[in-house]
């Protein structure tokens, strides 16, 4: 792999501008590509895009015999992370998957130390890494249109009928804050259509996870304030809204993968009525099938979003199809308002430094940070 890379450099085949081949991989020597992941602040079992992560990586590493583990830091600070990339490095692992903001000074860090190992990065945008830091060519990041799922799922929610809704994020990141005020753009269009007055409680958890003092605040919010449904993004976060959603007969909107078979698990069948989903794990396992396979590298950062009105389980950004709950809002109205994004006439903006701006049928109480 290190004279692949070298040869790799010497030649500098670049097309276009972001894609570039990668030579020939010696593919009969499995121990020549191996695969690695690296947590940022939770386990591979958050139910969340971690866990999308490590099932993609590991399906695609399962089916074509490439070693594959992770690694998860010994405490949620930059240095930690940076001994887990290298500790994997040091161990012969020269394709490094690295999810969550979080990673992006880690892989600053160590990625020019080691020009012959690949970094794939999920949502890390450019302000996650330090300033002034520039891109190496083993460097490529994906992130996703947040704001397109959330409003999927705001928009979904009020047809379907709830007009008492709330917004449960993890800490304020570019990403989280992306789906909260996508999701209020799309509660605020389906309102709108349907002249129907909505209330929103939009709040930050200040981690991502739960644990009671969350839950007190959410169980106040089903009990109190009488919210229908809580959009929860946050990782495993959802821990503390789906038990109060149990408790207090509501629903919840999961993040990033499908979380209702999760929540039907362990809490309670039926009160994950959607997800506002990522294509994590297909964009680890189409990514990798591109490195190993046909030689693309591309490096930078790359947006994903939506590819497809008629075979939405393409998108990058979605709500599952598999598992549909909605009865209100069908699968065709789904299509539809997919095609009105797509062709403009239905605009999401991406603007994470102001507030939407919503019609007088919507109401938010932005409430800040519970921590």
């Amino acid at each position: 792999m290190k004279k692949f890379f070298v040869s790799l450099l010497a030649t500098a085949l670049v097309f276009f501008t972001l894609v570039f081949t990668i030579g020939t991989l010696t593919r009969n020597k499995a121990d020549e590509f191996r695969v690695a992941m690296v947590t940022d602040f939770t386990d591979v079992n958050d139910g969340s895009f971690n866990q999308a992560c490590y099932e993609g990586g590991k399906e695609w590493c399962k089916n074509n015999h490439i070693p594959f583990n992770y690694y998860k830091p010994s405490s949620i600070s930059v240095a930690e992370r940076i001994k887990s990339i290298t500790l994997a490095i040091d161990r012969g692992y020269d394709v490094i998957l690295c999810p969550g903001y979080a990673l992006g000074e880690a892989i600053a860090e160590v990625a020019p130390k080691h020009p012959d190992v690949y970094f794939i990065g999920l949502d890390i945008t450019a302000e996650d890494f330090p300033e002034h830091f520039i891109m190496t060519d083993n460097i490529c990041v994906f992130n996703y249109h947040e704001e397109v799922a959330g409003y999927l799922a705001g928009y979904a929610a009020v047809k379907e009928g709830f007009t008492r809704l709330g917004y449960v994020g993890g800490m304020p990141a570019a990403q989280v804050i992306r789906f909260g005020y996508g999701y209020i753009q799309g509660i605020d269009d389906a309102a709108e259509e349907l002249k129907k007055n909505v209330d929103v409680e939009y709040v930050y958890g200040g981690q991502f996870f739960g644990d009671s003092e969350i839950h007190k605040y959410v169980d106040n919010l089903y009990k109190v304030d009488k919210t229908e449904v809580i959009f929860s993004c946050g990782g495993s976060i959802y821990t503390s809204i789906a038990l109060a959603a149990k408790e207090n007969n509501g629903y919840m909107i999961g993040v990033d993968s499908d979380q209702a078979p999760i929540i039907d698990r362990d809490y309670k069948e039926g009160i994950c009525i959607t997800s506002a989903m990522k294509g994590i794990k297909q964009t680890v396992i189409d990514k990798l099938e591109e490195l190993y396979f046909q030689h693309i590298w591309k490096k930078g950062i790359n947006d994903l979003g939506l590819v497809s009105s008629e075979e939405p389980e393409k998108n990058y950004v979605q709500l599952p199809l598999e598992n549909w709950r909605l009865k209100n809002f069908t699968i065709e109205d789904y299509k539809k308002l997919i095609e009105e994004i797509m062709n403009g006439s239905k605009i999401v903006v991406d603007d994470i430094e102001n507030h939407p701006v919503v019609s007088q049928y919507t109401k938010v109480n932005y409430r800040g940070s519970i921590k």
